[in-house]
């Protein structure tokens, strides 16, 4: 078997047991705890638990035997410089003995010598105590000065003895002295070993006041985690929370305008408020990232003035080709650029169903798909998108045979993009284009055209250069108002004056923010 041992940083394994381990109370006051322990494995969970518990009672009961044991342990390292003392003592004993030939001892020599034991064995274990007093009081203590009081009367009276002795004749003084020092070490010896054996049963029969009620034990049939209902519920508030919290981020970091009068206070008219469709007539159309709809390229014609023209957005394009009736009756010629500060801003949608309505009124109307790179005219009106401005530019194709009507609406032309040329802004510069713009003014009462967005490219100012009229497409919730004026600041730059906006696909609230400036604008697929 092969097995994976991994060490751990001490420090670590205690934080982190500190963490999952739970005390608590059971009652006010009680002195009864309840202590938890979560683990994935049941049985490490009831073997860890049981340990810190037995761990905790064993740590009461040596806290309580902390002072007997620290008594035990100077006893015992007493006990050998004690022991060597008396064996000194026995061999002095010894030896003077066998050179003076076993003299005894005088009456009056034992009477002193009794005495003197007695008062050097009680110096001898008032110093011991003083050794032990060292290490938990001061010398200015009065428990501390009393001991040295006891050791200095008991020094007192050990002098006066000796005095004494010094009476005595020379052998009996070197007998006395030895049998002193051999009684008073064997008495001190025997007093330490009492005292030993004393303080180690002291110590083994402490009891602590810490037991354990009940032993640790899992009860694997409901298990306390995961609790399935309280996550769900969790997990669902927390989503709704985040949810609405990420919505008003985004509007309060980066609003898009949702009021026409915002944009009227920046000095520009609204023309027309176009509402956001929403018509079971035509098929569902595809939302990109930004949640822009995009006509899907299936061959079908999407044009919402045909078939829906009842749809309250086709209300309102008809106010506003009433409105572009009298806006443009001072203007150069009968040329309407329409554009959109950046993609997605519904600027197709706007032209060709605005050619709709003004052809549906009787008038003759032409719209131009003049966006090069990315233009989607063709999709919304089912068609191909070859055959078309492009190649009338470059001299490929004639303007009459570029020209087509729209199925359904004889007053209805339209002139797709055609293949996506390498040079856009040269093409739309060349004066051919100019040419183009002159001839089929002169044949219908109106030319749109469906330009690029002005903060992606330039071709939409070259191209208004040419027009009577411009419209600036803004949509609701996503563009800002520096945005807007951004892109009329483009236009003013290159000498084209904008009449106003379009306020397109309003609705209730808006679903997202981006910011203004210049935008990733290149040809895809058709």
């Amino acid at each position: 078997m092969t097995f994976t041992v991994t060490k751990r940083r001490f420090l670590d394994v205690v934080t982190g047991l500190q963490q999952q381990v739970r005390v608590s109370e059971q009652g006010k006051e009680s002195g009864i705890l309840q202590v938890s322990y979560e683990h994935t494995d049941p049985g490490r969970a009831e073997a860890v638990l049981q340990k810190v518990v037995e761990g905790y009672v064993r740590q009461n009961v040596e806290r309580s035997s902390a002072e007997a044991a620290a008594q035990l342990r100077f006893v015992k390292e007493q006990l050998p410089t004690v022991r060597k003392q008396v064996e000194e003592a026995q061999e002095a004993m010894a030896r003077y003995q066998s050179s003076a030939n076993s003299v005894d001892i005088t009456m009056q020599t034992k009477g002193l010598l009794d005495q003197e034991v007695a008062v050097e064995t009680a110096i001898q274990q008032l110093r011991l105590k003083q050794a032990e007093m060292d290490r938990s009081f001061t010398r200015d203590h009065p428990a501390y000065r009393a001991l040295l009081n006891q050791i200095g009367e008991l020094e007192a009276r050990k002098a006066g003895f000796r005095r004494q002795v010094s009476e005595l004749p020379d052998t009996q003084q070197e007998l006395l002295r030895l049998t002193r020092d051999l009684q008073v070490s064997n008495e001190l010896y025997t007093a330490l070993l009492n005292q030993a054996q004393q303080l180690d049963v002291a110590r083994a029969g402490t009891v602590g006041n810490v037991r354990i009620v009940d032993p640790a034990v899992v009860d694997t049939s409901r298990p306390v985690k995961p609790r399935k209902s309280l996550v769900v519920l969790i997990a669902t508030l927390l989503g709704g929370f985040l949810a609405v919290a990420g919505v008003f981020l985004q509007r309060m970091l980066n609003p898009g305008i949702e009021d026409p009068a915002v944009i009227e206070e920046l000095g520009l008219p609204v023309y027309a408020a176009v509402p956001l469709s929403n018509s079971k007539v035509l098929p569902a159309s595809k939302r990109d990232r930004k949640g822009v709809h995009h006509i899907r390229a299936d061959g079908r014609q999407h044009l919402l003035a045909v078939a829906d023209p009842a749809d309250l957005a086709v209300e309102a394009l008809r106010s506003l080709r009433t409105s572009l009736h009298f806006a443009m009756l001072e203007a150069k010629n009968n040329i309407l650029t329409i554009t959109g500060p950046r993609p997605g801003v519904g600027k197709t949608f706007v032209s060709a169903n605005l050619a709709a309505v003004v052809a549906q009124a009787g008038q003759r109307v032409l719209v131009i798909d003049a966006d090069l790179r990315k233009g989607t005219l063709h999709k919304l009106l089912g068609v191909d998108h070859k055959e078309g401005l492009s190649e009338v530019l470059v001299g490929k194709l004639d303007v009459g045979a570029a020209v087509r009507e729209a199925s359904g609406l004889p007053n209805m032309h339209y002139m797709v993009r055609g293949e996506i040329p390498p040079n856009p802004s040269e093409l739309l510069m060349h004066q051919r284009f100019g040419q183009v713009l002159g001839a089929l003014s002169a044949q219908y009462d109106l030319v749109i055209i469906d330009t690029p967005p002005i903060l992606a490219v330039t071709d939409a100012a070259i191209i208004a250069s040419h027009a009577g009229s411009s419209l600036l497409v803004t949509r609701f919730g996503l563009n800002q108002a520096k945005e807007i004026l951004l892109a009329v600041k483009r236009f003013e730059q290159n000498g084209v004056q904008v009449k106003g906006t379009i306020f397109n696909a309003v609705e209730k609230r808006a679903t997202g923010y981006y910011s203004y400036g210049y935008y990733e604008y290149k040809a895809g697929s058709a």
